[in-house]
């Protein structure tokens, strides 16, 4: 019976090596296989990105530009009616975000068109500055909130009535004369 529980046992550390040595192979050592890799002689250089900078400022023209703020006054406006309008409580940080950029983006309009059409923008734009100093100071009443809603929609219509951007295309201010964003100044060089 010897002979026979001999090569059992050899059958056995057989089946072992075999198994330990599939699951080696099918699992395999990271470290082991980055060993035996082959490296290149000479490392890639990283590529380097093609950046072509276009002028886009050629291309836009005043009333672009002007439809642009437009737009986006049409947004806040918008925006601050719909909040003035919700049900109670209303929310002070929604009507505060709303009314300053509405505001801003009224002044910029303010400063694209001729002269003759910002002087009939500036009551519009006085009146807008007052409602959105009384809107920033908060705690507005139901009341209150909905007589500022209905003169925010009336000066809505007097806006899109007067100073539509399709109405206004000979009455905008050339690209060079357009006001540009303040620049921070440089500070006197004491040396």
């Amino acid at each position: 019976m010897k002979p026979n529980s001999a090569s059992c046992c050899r059958y056995k550390w057989v089946l072992v090596v075999c198994a330990v040595s599939l699951v080696a192979v099918l699992t395999g050592c990271e470290s082991l296989q980055r060993k035996f890799t082959r490296k290149p002689k000479h490392p890639k250089a990283a590529p380097t990105p093609i950046i072509n900078f276009q002028d886009y400022s050629k291309i836009v023209t005043p009333m672009d530009r002007y439809r642009k703020h437009y737009v986006m006054f049409e947004y806040w406006n918008d925006e601050l009616v719909e909040a003035l309008s919700a049900s109670p409580p209303l929310n002070a940080k929604r009507l505060k975000l709303a009314s300053t950029e509405a505001l801003g983006e009224m002044s910029t309009l303010h400063s694209l068109v001729v002269d003759e059409l910002a002087q009939r923008m500036s009551p519009m734009l006085e009146h807008r500055e007052k409602l959105t100093r009384q809107l920033q100071q908060g705690s507005l009443s139901v009341s209150d909130a909905d007589a500022i809603r209905r003169v925010l929609e009336t000066q809505s219509r007097d806006i899109h009535r007067s100073f539509y951007w399709r109405d206004l295309e000979g009455q905008l201010k050339p690209l060079a004369e357009q006001a540009a964003p303040a620049e921070p100044a440089d500070p006197p060089s004491g040396g």
